[in-house]
């Protein structure tokens, strides 16, 4: 999809991945729509926005785990700016400590925030964009950490790869509607979701994926029409690609991480899967 002129949700776009992502959709012409739980930043970003490209970007505040906070999102974007071409689901939270001293359940609301609320968005963005009947991009922020195990943080490594899983049950919306559902699988960035005893015991073992090289990976998703229920990997280059004996439907996994950059492994092995009517 070309991205001058088009006009963008992103969840999450106060800071980290949806700060820098909404930055470069701005800059590369696109009308953005700013939700994020967080006032103060998100007014700052899109006065930020609108002084470098006058009417470019509104902020909505927005809780993704309210289903009408979400919806708001839509009506404010058709209000503004006439119809939604690209939903980036990238709200998301770690776990704020490790989960078996997590007595409270507190990893509830990992699993609102990091998988309900990019099914619901995602859903949502469906609705409209068959109603326009002029295609688009959704692209949802998974996780490397949704590909293999992560013992420092067990919920969040099971609701990333839910995100993994239902945007590749997604893929034939690209045949059936033009819609191109696709996920960015960042290793772990030096955003704010590590700003917790797990995210640091990580950082400092882990070698980091720089921010932009992540938000190349989501430019792709939006932009490789060739893409559908992807998985996007941002490692340090674009072009390695891999060939896994994964299961399941077609479609690709687009990860991103420091050794390889980013690749589009292919799946195989699995048998065709029934389209969903709609």
């Amino acid at each position: 999809m070309e991205i001058k002129g088009k006009v963008a949700i992103v969840t999450g776009a106060s800071s980290g991945f949806g700060k820098a992502l909404s930055e470069r959709l701005v800059k590369l012409g696109a009308f953005v729509v700013l939700g994020d739980i967080t006032e103060p930043a998100g007014r700052a970003l899109e006065a930020q926005l609108n002084s470098s490209r006058p009417k470019s970007a509104v902020f909505v505040k927005c809780n993704v785990t309210d289903r009408r906070d979400l919806q708001n999102l839509f009506t404010v974007a058709k209000k503004q700016f006439g119809e939604i071409n690209i939903m980036v689901n990238n709200a998301g939270i770690g776990e704020k400590m490790p989960f078996f001293e997590d007595k409270e359940d507190g990893w509830r609301i990992v699993v609102d925030i990091d998988l309900t609320a990019v099914i619901m968005g995602t859903r949502m963005a469906v609705n409209e964009m068959v109603k326009q009947g002029k295609g688009g991009a959704i692209v949802n922020t998974a996780s490397l950490a949704g590909m293999y195990p992560q013992p420092l943080q067990p919920v969040y490594s099971a609701v990333k790869g839910g995100v993994v899983m239902f945007t590749r049950s997604l893929d034939h919306l690209a045949d059936d509607h033009g819609i191109y559902v696709n996920a960015v699988c960042p290793s772990f960035s030096p955003t704010g979701i590590l700003d917790s005893e797990a995210g640091r015991a990580i950082s400092a073992t882990t070698p980091l994926v720089p921010v932009e090289l992540v938000i190349d990976a989501f430019i792709k998703a939006i932009q490789d029409e060739t893409l559908k229920g992807a998985g996007i990997d941002s490692r340090c280059g674009i072009a390695h690609v891999l060939t896994e004996p994964m299961c399941g439907p077609p479609g690709a996994t687009i990860r991103v991480t420091p050794k390889y950059g980013i690749d589009v492994p292919t799946h195989r092995g699995g048998k065709p899967v029934p389209k969903a009517k709609m």
